[in-house]
């Protein structure tokens, strides 16, 4: 803990994802055998070998990782084929897909079977698990959490096109770094390192206007330090439903830390604009395209002055940031923030406005979606915060006459079995979550648990082999399971709909209401791939980011090397499968389609909602 000068600043490492994306980056870069890792304290120390993969929590070194070749696309990859294959290892062989060329051409479905949902630890008199198929289940477990990795190196599709924008992204955030000048020196470390902001490579902005006639715009704008924060506005395509009056709710989304750039989360972006959203992506100050130092910083009269938001990486930039994005997202011309407004300010409805984040992100918007009046929704992935409303003046500045006197903002929680390692579940872990470094979520179900008490709707989806990195696509390195991210997009744009678009969504069937989807226990249904705007067939595909590779695909259109990818899909999947069995998935929220809006409750969605919570999911 530091003191900025301000309030006590936290530096967690459980936010910060840069051992993972500086070993990214140098296999990217194809430099030295030095690879960072996790931090400590918010300061990287940097290890002198590669490291294995975790074991027990704890990296271990290995002279056993395949020999990293001279480019840096094969060093990536073999960075990944590693990692799948240390967990492949521990899986018996009638439960993995082979790593052979039939490899990453389907979703795993053992990953998600019902076969799973219930395992008795039989634990013994110190707690111990002794139950081979307990055991059996967490190694499958552990291997699933890294076959979104596996898909990446089986799909050519993939590969081609991650090289090719690549290159473009780093091509355009040089540009427009030389444009903005000396005065704006955008993000932190890891934005000078070349294909830094690479994501998923089929979900970038011109493929996505392409297929869906939808509109983005470049927006820039200041801080309240002064700083210039640097995003999209995301219009949606035609055919998509308005609200009345002929305008879109709208939702703004807030990145995570160190190298978790705005690019990692079009997944959402696109998605909710494709269902008649407006939505704001930015990076916070000290990331991506936005400025690292705020207006001023540093002093030319006083050298030794601190600058606000720096070191980049604090609570500061995050919290203020959801604040000062919400403030611009609802800005107009004759209300213009700090000297600009929103040039979708036209489209949106400004009092249907909700707010998402990842990560540190995530705690942010649990702190500005409760302490400012304006957010009618939070969705927090990874993790929701339990937020005392008093300690809002500590943690960020709101406009008086938006400030809130209490908690308010219906929130839903996704958390997944790991967080940044992938570690083995030798004792029966704590249902709440353990957080820090563990699974079930950063904070647990405290966030959940605590506007539960305060009689707030609000619900925890834990993802069974999630991980940290399921709501942020980062190639090669950092493991992530097939399915969660769809997970997460159907829980989301549910929320949403309940709370911002009064619980029906035009594209989808009547039957299909926000609320029955945020409960059932049956199937997914279709909204996480496919909607029914007939008047554009492009903008009907929610699901076309990256997924597995069709060689018949492939073959039926030789001249497009990137024919080949088939977007992960859900629906039909049973929701009970896809939940974790070391976690608890819950929720606390009112039927507003029923009379009298009765509240519901459910303790434990994979044990199908008994009277009383059992010990274990």
């Amino acid at each position: 803990m530091f003191n900025s000068g301000r309030r006590t600043v936290r530096t967690r490492p459980l936010w910060l994802v840069a051992s993972g994306a500086v070993a990214a980056a140098t296999a990217l870069l194809g430099t030295a055998t030095t690879v960072p890792a996790l931090p400590l304290n918010g300061a990287l120390r940097f290890a002198p070998t590669v490291p294995a993969l975790p074991v027990n929590g704890a990296l271990r070194f290995a002279p056993t990782v395949p020999a990293l070749t001279s480019t840096g696309e094969q060093r990536a990859l073999a960075f990944a084929r590693a990692e799948v294959a240390y967990y492949a290892a521990h899986v018996p062989s009638r439960l993995q897909a082979p790593d052979s060329p039939t490899a990453g051409t389907a979703v795993d479905r053992n990953c998600f079977s019902a076969a799973y949902n219930h395992v008795n630890p039989d634990t013994n008199s110190d707690g111990t698990p002794t139950n081979a198929a307990w055991y059996e289940r967490d190694d499958l477990n552990q291997y699933c959490a890294t076959l979104r990795l596996r898909d990446q190196y089986t799909n050519p599709a993939y590969g081609f096109e991650n090289a090719v924008q690549g290159d473009s992204l780093w091509i355009d955030q040089l540009g427009q770094q030389i444009s903005d000048g000396p005065g704006h020196i955008h993000g932190g470390l890891t934005t000078l390192v070349p294909g830094s902001q690479a994501a998923d490579s089929f979900r970038t902005i011109s493929e996505w206007e392409q297929r869906t006639d939808g509109n983005v715009i470049p927006v820039s704008f200041k801080a309240r330090d002064g700083a210039v924060l640097r995003g999209n506005v995301w219009l949606p395509p035609p055919g998509a439903p308005t609200l009345r009056g002929g305008r879109y709710p709208g939702v703004v989304i807030t990145d995570g830390s160190i190298q978790a750039y705005e690019n990692l989360y079009y997944w959402a972006a696109e998605g909710l604009a494709q269902y008649g959203y407006e939505v704001l992506t930015y990076d916070v100050q000290g990331e991506g395209d936005s400025d690292l130092l705020p207006a001023g910083c540093p002093s030319l009269s006083d050298p030794t002055a601190q600058c606000q938001g720096v070191p980049y990486q604090q609570d500061y930039n995050f919290f203020q940031g959801a604040e000062d994005s919400l403030s611009y997202f609802l800005s107009t011309p004759a209300h213009p923030y700090r000297g600009t407004y929103n040039p979708g300010w036209r489209t949106l409805d400004r009092s249907r406005v909700g707010i998402a984040g990842h990560s540190l992100g995530a705690e942010a918007v649990s702190w500005a979606g409760q302490c400012d009046k304006r957010v009618k929704a939070i969705v927090a992935w990874d993790d929701l915060y339990p937020v005392n409303i008093s300690q809002c003046a500590a943690n960020l500045t709101v406009p008086r006459a938006d400030q809130a006197k209490r908690l308010h903002a219906p929130s839903l929680a996704t958390t997944n079995d790991y967080e940044f390692n992938i570690e083995p579940q030798t004792t029966v872990p704590d249902p709440n979550g353990s957080g820090m470094l563990s699974g079930g979520g950063l904070d647990g179900t405290a966030g959940y648990l605590s506007l539960a008490h305060h009689r707030i709707d609000s619900e925890i989806i834990s993802i069974r082999s999630g991980t940290h990195l399921t709501y942020s696509y980062i190639p090669y390195v950092l493991p992530a399971n097939e399915i969660g991210e769809r997970v997460a997009f159907y829980y989301t744009l549910a929320w949403f709909d309940e709370y911002l678009r009064g619980g029906r969504d035009p594209l989808l069937p009547s039957s299909d209401t926000a609320y029955r989807r945020l409960t059932s226990l049956d199937s997914f249904d279709r909204s996480p791939d496919y909607n029914d705007n007939r008047r554009n067939p492009g903008a009907a595909e929610v699901s076309f980011g990256a997924g597995t590779y069709s060689v018949s695909q492939a073959a039926a259109d030789p001249t497009d090397p990137a024919a080949g990818n088939v977007p992960y899909e859900i629906e039909g999947i049973p929701i009970p499968d896809t939940l974790s069995f070391y976690y608890y998935s819950e929720y606390r929220i009112h039927d507003p389609q029923a009379r009298h809006d009765p509240v519901h409750q459910c303790s434990d969605m994979l044990a199908r909602c008994p009277k009383h919570q059992p010990a274990t999911p």
